[in-house]
């Protein structure tokens, strides 16, 4: 039924669980990133969703042209560069893209080499946003009947809890609820929730894939359960899509570029955030910007005031000026700054995380101690605690022993 036959043996189900804590982090480098992306297994659908009910409409990795690929529905998923895996930090030589799944790094998709990985660069966490699934929870809202969407999303969110959380307890799951509907969106999120997960990876611009807009009263109910049960909503950028490159770029000259951009882009949805009024609505609601860096940050909040105050918003019902919105519910992750911890008082030092963006060609990974030593070099230790393990701990209510870092 499926092109091809996926590997065996690679996945935790077929590792020894005993003797690991799940309930307890123990940190030993000090450091909890906050942003890494998990490529998703070759047999993750097709071992969870039923072939007699779906058949070849699974997920699933076929040959394409001489290639190897994924397929939804018969059709190529993922666009652009990519065809089997977004893992160019860990390729050898960097940069390159697997043809074939053999070229997959293991420790892109294996919980033990993933370990191995983290170990080898210093960082006690990562916390997992898809690949194959989509950066912004953008795959699997439209594509089939409700049924099939449902299963796709069910079938990834139950991986992550086998066979990463329950793994180790370094490794941070975020649940893909469904979008078409607030009430399935709610039960997968609450069902989410009970299986381990931490947070809830959520598209910024919702009215991009054809749904209400951000702010609308729709999405009020997934809200309130984010707000209730604590979880981060988690806006990774790539929601709004960037201008097409010049078709005279290279390849990496290219993606560099519209990395670059999508940063920038990303401003967009989170000042449509910072007025959107849902933080007025949820009091207790928290929400990250990810994978934008924190450089932005201090302009966009001096410019929101400038014209919340020169346009008089609260007149509008907007209780809450942009600044305050940002630094009462919103966090942000930097992997390689270093101009913008100078400035991480106009932004908040409770509201700075850290990543590593492993496995992604921006990643810092295998250098990530250097890089972060450098950004962090004139920033006081207490305030670097703040920002390499406290507040995310916080954010994600982690049981963290952090006995063996001292001090």
């Amino acid at each position: 039924m499926f092109d091809t036959v996926p590997p065996r043996g690679y996945h935790a189900a077929n590792v020894d669980l005993r003797g690991w804590d799940v309930a307890t982090l123990r940190l030993k480098y000090g450091v909890i990133s906050t942003d890494e992306h998990v490529q998703e297994a070759p047999d993750l659908w097709t071992n969870r969703m039923s072939r007699a009910r779906f058949g070849d409409e699974i997920p699933h990795i076929g040959e394409r042209d001489g290639r190897q690929m994924w397929l939804l529905r018969g059709e190529r998923l993922l666009k652009g560069r990519h065809y089997l895996a977004q893992v160019a930090a860990a390729m050898e030589p960097r940069n390159r893209d697997p043809v074939r799944w053999e070229d997959v790094p293991r420790k892109t998709y294996v919980p033990s080499e993933r370990l191995k990985a983290m170990d080898l660069d210093g960082v006690d966490t990562h916390t997992f946003f898809p690949n194959v699934a989509g950066i912004t929870n953008q795959h699997f809202q439209r594509e089939g009947s409700e049924e099939f969407r449902l299963a796709c999303l069910r079938a990834y969110n139950d991986w992550l809890s086998e066979e990463w959380v329950a793994y180790s307890p370094r490794f941070i799951a975020q649940c893909i609820p469904p979008m078409w509907s607030v009430e399935l969106a709610v039960g997968e999120i609450r069902r989410a929730v009970k299986n381990g997960h931490k947070a809830v990876v959520w598209h910024g611009a919702p009215e991009v894939l054809g749904f209400p807009h951000f702010q609308d009263r729709q999405w009020d109910p997934v809200y309130e359960t984010c707000q209730e049960l604590g979880l981060p909503l988690c806006l990774h950028l790539g929601a709004v899509p960037v201008l097409p490159p010049w078709e005279g770029y290279g390849l990496n000259t290219s993606t560099a570029m519209g990395s670059t951009r999508a940063i920038s882009i990303h401003e967009q949805v989170i000042a449509n955030v910072l007025f959107s009024g849902v933080f007025d609505r949820f009091p207790r609601l928290k929400s990250c910007t990810v994978e934008s860096g924190i450089g932005w940050i201090p302009y966009l909040l001096e410019l929101a005031d400038h014209e919340y105050h020169s346009l008089r918003c609260w007149e509008e019902g907007l209780r809450t000026k942009p600044s305050d919105a940002f630094r009462g519910h919103m966090w942000a992750p930097f992997w390689y700054e270093r101009f913008a911890l100078k400035n991480r008082y106009d932004i908040g030092v409770d509201n700075i995380i850290y990543e590593t963006d492993f496995p992604h060609p921006t990643s810092t990974w295998p250098n990530s101690r250097a890089c972060r030593e450098e950004s962090l070099k004139d920033v006081p230790s207490q305030e670097r605690r703040k920002i390499l393990w406290e507040n995310a701990a916080k954010l994600y209510r982690l049981d963290v022993d952090a006995s063996a870092l001292g001090g």
